[in-house]
């Protein structure tokens, strides 16, 4: 999760669909949902994708999904720009970083 352009927490969870052609709509959302330290390349391929949208320091709040790719590299599944899921229960941090990211836009709008 990236608020106002910077990283603040990151969640790794287990795979959703886990069985060719079965539809679950009872499944839970996001199972095994845990705090998760992102490697170095896993930041790196996430502020590359923020960079791809014009611009990305106006937003406010982004969440990028990752997954590894056959070579066990990180690549973009999602950019979530809308209405994500931020797990701000799962991070305690994550609120603080939100709540702070949203105050300052908000004090950038009156000025």
């Amino acid at each position: 999760m990236f608020f106002a352009g910077e990283f603040s927490h990151a969640i790794r969870k287990q795979p959703l669909l886990t069985e060719a052609g079965l539809i679950d709509n009872f499944r839970v959302p996001h199972p095994g949902a845990a705090p998760y330290e992102p490697s170095e390349a896993e930041l790196r391929t996430a502020r590359a994708a923020l960079a791809a949208v014009p611009p990305p320091g106006d937003l406010l709040f982004a969440r990028v999904d990752l997954a590894l790719d056959g070579a066990r590299e990180p690549v973009v599944m999602e950019l979530e720009l809308i209405e994500p899921n931020l797990f701000l229960r799962i991070n305690p941090q994550g609120l603080k970083h939100f709540v702070e990211a949203v105050t300052a836009a908000g004090r950038d709008a009156t000025a």
